[in-house]
């Protein structure tokens, strides 16, 4: 059964691997938010692209606050409508979201850091059911104003001010348009009806959020718009992607709708939209989330749902993020790498993906993506948490208590204060500040403590904090509380973190939690050998190889060969069988060695069966 289980996993992966191979041609090498590829340095000043465009977020100057959707949603439509333009370089939404609010900086400072050379700048206000945007382009170089105007419209007009804007706003930068750019500047619309746009625009502000009130007000706005629009199957698949959200993020643990209910919803809202349209990326994209949750201890379909939704919109960035999101917790690096490579060079300031890329690469890299992803959004969590780690791992003490007390929770929303503080807990106590740390935890532990199973986003993090302090006990029942049990578990107590689980490795209790986690596609571990050394073997490895993880070196020592990572000695090479060879480091991370039957070509890198080629340069 688990050879058979495993054969269809084998050929799941291969027909993501079909797509990949398909789009790879296409592959931009991805950007920092500076316009140079990862890993983000600092790179010398050099003029801008003379047709290079950064479109900030409009100011809502409406009387009415919850206009806010309207600008943001205005201003990301004439992005994607600049992009369409080949002659034109636009930064991303995400490239220009640091660059909002009251704090602005000049635009020769904007255009140096985003190396553009106009800058577009505007706001937008409803008054008696009128729209009046008013937009100015200036040179970054000088500060020069180029032109400005305003531009207004009935209420329901939003399609043609759009246009209308983006039209201008191009022939400003590029001179007259030739007809194809006229008509690549004028949007595809997903629907014509202007209401259902504005709730459709009104979704998508409230997903930005981030919080379970923001999705449920998309959720109920991306309905009310497939309902205007029965031909607006976007929508429809944005309602499932917002449930799969909530999900994830366990937001809805403390008093909404129970898991089971956000499930079957969202899954009706996904399956409905592929019956509408089999070729909606965002549906298959939601579909493949959501099977995450349908079947945790599986994942069957989600690969090959994602595969789909990037082969039918290779720049949806998303999907190429949450492709790569699955593959990292499926244990295939390959994969992982592609994708979130694949999401940089669509959307180069992404801080989710540059969060996600930087666990993948060597700690130098690792710094650099950081500081990108905080660079874009200094109040990414997620990312502060990471570098506070990272630091602290380099000896870095001062700046890892530094991120630390910047990532403090207090001022985000309720629904996602346990999660965020479980996790800065745990770290204070990697930090030796136990004290402060218990309180952390004690505070989750307590506004959670009457509910039944917990998020593994709350519960790894409490459960690894315990065993900090010598708790096993604890940290056993709230691993045990976790729910559901299956990949995203395995992959997190299997892991990087797995370090952090000895002290209960050899509890039977916490075996059966990992044997309950455990795919039944994953292979048997595979035995190690010592490996026989002679002078052919020696010729054959020694040398240097580089990859992902760095520079590799392989040499003798005695009637043993050694591998060194990065000028770092991992250990002695072993044999584990066919034409794998393993060097064991850092808490179960192995370097493997093979290709075919000639091994000197190039050896991979894996983690928990992840594949990483290398090749040998010397």
């Amino acid at each position: 059964m688990r050879s058979e289980k495993h054969g269809e996993h084998v050929a799941r992966a291969f027909a993501v691997a079909v797509v990949l191979a398909s789009v790879a041609p296409a592959l931009a090498q991805a950007q920092c938010p500076d316009g140079s590829a990862p890993p983000c340095r600092s790179a010398a000043v050099a003029a801008p692209p003379p047709t290079s465009i950064a479109v900030l977020y409009f100011d809502n100057a409406s009387p009415d606050s919850t206009d806010d959707y309207l600008a943001e949603g205005l201003t990301e439509a004439i992005i994607a409508q600049l992009g369409e333009v080949g002659r034109i370089s636009v930064k991303s939404r995400s490239a220009v979201r640091r660059f909002r609010g009251a704090n602005v900086p000049d635009p020769p400072v904007i255009g140096r850091t985003l190396g553009v050379a106009y800058l577009v700048t505007g706001s937008v206000q409803r008054a008696d059911r009128a729209l009046r945007v008013t937009i100015e382009l200036a040179h970054t170089a000088t500060g020069t104003r180029v032109w400005g105007d305003q531009f207004v419209g009935a209420d329901d007009s939003l399609f043609a001010l759009e246009d209308n804007i983006a039209r201008r706003v191009a022939e400003g930068v590029a001179g007259r348009l030739l007809p194809t750019e006229r008509r690549a500047v004028a949007a595809v619309r997903a629907t014509r009806n202007p209401e259902a746009y504005e709730h459709f625009l009104r979704g998508n502000y409230g997903l930005a959020q981030r919080t379970s009130t923001g999705m449920a007000r998309a959720t109920a706005d991306y309905r009310q718009a497939a309902a205007l629009d029965s031909g607006f199957v976007s929508a429809l698949a944005r309602v499932g992607l917002a449930y799969a959200l909530r999900l994830d993020w366990g937001w809805d643990a403390t008093g909404a709708p129970p898991a089971d209910s956000l499930l079957d919803r969202g899954m009706a809202a996904a399956d409905e939209a592929l019956r509408r349209d089999r070729s909606n990326s965002d549906a298959w994209l939601a579909r493949g989330y959501l099977l995450e949750f349908r079947h945790p201890h599986t994942w069957d379909g989600v690969m090959a749902a994602f595969a789909r939704a990037v082969s039918l919109d290779p720049r949806n960035a998303e999907a190429w993020h949450q492709m790569g999101d699955a593959a990292s917790d499926m244990g295939d690096d390959s994969t992982a790498v592609t994708a979130w490579r694949r999401a940089l060079a669509i959307d180069p300031g992404r801080p989710i993906t540059l969060n996600a890329y930087a666990s993948m690469v060597v700690p130098a890299e690792a710094g650099q993506l950081l500081d990108s992803a905080l660079a874009v959004d200094p109040g990414f969590l997620m990312a502060r948490l990471a570098r506070a780690d990272r630091r602290l791992r380099q000896g870095d003490s001062s700046g890892a208590r530094r991120d630390l007390e910047a990532s403090r929770c207090e001022g985000c929303a309720a629904d996602m204060w346990p999660s965020w503080t479980a996790w800065h807990a745990l770290a204070l106590g990697s930090l030796g500040d136990t004290a402060a740390a218990r309180v952390e935890a004690e505070s989750v532990r307590a506004r959670l403590r009457l509910a039944g199973g917990l998020s593994w986003r709350v519960g790894v993090s409490l459960a690894l904090h315990y065993l900090q302090l010598g708790d096993s006990a604890t940290a056993l029942d709230l691993l045990g509380r976790i729910s559901p049990r299956g990949v995203k578990l395995w992959s997190l107590v299997t892991g990087d973190l797995s370090s952090g689980f000895y002290p209960v490795a050899p509890s039977r209790r916490f075996r059966r939690i990992v044997s309950d986690a455990t795919p039944p596609w994953l292979p048997p571990e595979a035995e190690i050998f010592d490996l026989p050394t002679s002078p052919t073997m020696q010729a054959l490895w020694a040398g240097t190889y580089t990859g992902l993880y760095g520079r590799a070196r392989i040499y003798a020592r005695q009637d043993r060969l050694i591998v060194a990572l990065e000028g770092q000695e991992v250990g002695g090479l072993l044999y584990q069988g066919g034409n794998t060879f393993v060097a064991s480091w850092d808490h179960g991370i192995r370097v493997a060695f093979g290709a075919g039957n000639i091994p000197v070509a190039r050896f991979t890198v894996t983690r928990r069966k992840r594949v990483v080629t290398y090749r040998r340069v010397e």
